[in-house]
């Protein structure tokens, strides 16, 4: 099976952030999955996904983030990387319905849920996370 996020990239958006510039990104973000042609549930489900991913850059990675946002001839594509202290394996398979009682993990539950494809890595020097979106079309 071939990534969504392989391909030829046209670069939408790169930028640093800390947890005081969530409601911006998350209208910038907003604002390039609209122009990229998501709409509807899939635009609420790509901004809700990226959003979750990027609260959970900040709050677990050390209070800064890195986001890219891309697009290719399928698909909007968005990297988000921190330089915490990586995540625990658990936290990260997120194929389970987290237990009411639970303190995490819903996050990445719901990205899993939402996302066309989804790929993690996280070591010592932080966590990547990788969320692609088919286009329509």
């Amino acid at each position: 099976m071939t990534s969504f996020l392989n391909g030829d990239r046209q670069s939408l958006l790169a930028c640093r952030f800390t947890h005081t510039d969530l409601p911006r990104l998350r209208h910038m973000v907003a604002w390039q999955a609209a122009r990229a042609g998501l709409a509807g549930m899939r635009w609420d489900d790509f901004v809700l996904a990226v959003h979750e991913g990027s609260v959970n850059a900040v709050g677990h990675g050390g209070g800064t983030g890195r986001l890219r946002l891309w697009r290719n001839e399928a698909a909007l594509c968005c990297q988000i990387s921190d330089d915490g202290p990586g995540a625990l394996a658990g936290r990260l398979d997120g194929t389970a319905v987290p237990e009411p009682d639970s303190t995490g993990g819903r996050g990445m539950w719901l990205i899993r849920q939402l996302a066309d494809e989804i790929t993690f890595t996280s070591g010592a020097e932080g966590t990547l996370l990788w969320i692609a979106f088919r286009l329509p079309g």
